[in-house]
């Protein structure tokens, strides 16, 4: 190969070296899954906390202990949150406050804006999000919005209220790059891709998500 050649694998190599693999999760894995997963790879975590039901995830605090014990080095945590159940402070409070009960570490605290079905109007929604944040970042949550085009613009329409916070963009290309960003609700760049759904990996449903 010529030297040009080999400093462009060089390159793609040192690029892969440092990209890193995580997961998410909706429901609780024991020590050994998350064990396999990061002997395969995966390096975070980012489980759910809150239901779409409007109730604290009665398993996600087990499933956060049981992911920094099987050697993941990042552990986040989302909150689906339900719009029609309305009260998005009290909602933040009840995740955060089942998290509390129980000690467990976490880095971000994500909300999961998907599924127009569950939401209301979009003047409602901006409402519902801001709220959702507000009451966050009122309880010293680092906070990220997880979402994609079509679910952002179906609910909150043009609103760039949530810019100003990380993205975890879902798209599901089975790509882990930033190939087909387009900017949408006021971000220029995802910090997060969710690149693969529903995919099964040491026999545990997850879904695969990237960073460079």
């Amino acid at each position: 190969k010529s030297t040009m050649q080999k400093l462009l694998l060089a390159a793609l190599f040192v690029g892969v070296a440092f990209a890193t693999l995580g997961v998410d999760v909706s429901q609780n894995f024991y020590v050994p899954v998350f064990k396999c997963l990061h002997d395969n790879g995966y390096d975070f975590a980012i489980i759910r906390a809150y239901c779409s039901t409007g109730r604290p995830d009665d398993s996600s605090v087990h499933t956060v202990y049981n992911a920094w014990e099987g050697g993941m080095k990042h552990v986040d945590i989302y909150m689906f949150p339900c719009p029609k159940c309305g009260n998005p402070a009290g909602q933040v409070r009840d995740a955060i406050a089942h998290q509390r009960a129980y000690n467990t570490t976490y880095g971000m605290f994500w909300l999961d804006i998907e599924e127009p079905s569950y939401w209301m109007d979009q003047g409602s929604n901006r409402n519902f999000i801001q709220g959702l944040i507000d009451e966050a970042r009122a309880e010293g949550q680092v906070v990220g919005i997880y979402t994609n085009l079509y679910q952002w613009s179906s609910i909150a329409g043009d609103w760039s209220g949530a810019a100003g916070y990380p993205l975890w963009w879902a798209y599901y290309d089975g790509s882990p790059s930033y190939d087909h960003w387009q900017n949408f609700g006021g971000w220029s760049k995802p910090a997060i891709k969710q690149f693969q759904g529903d995919a099964t990996v040491c026999g545990a449903d997850i879904d695969r998500n990237w960073y460079p």
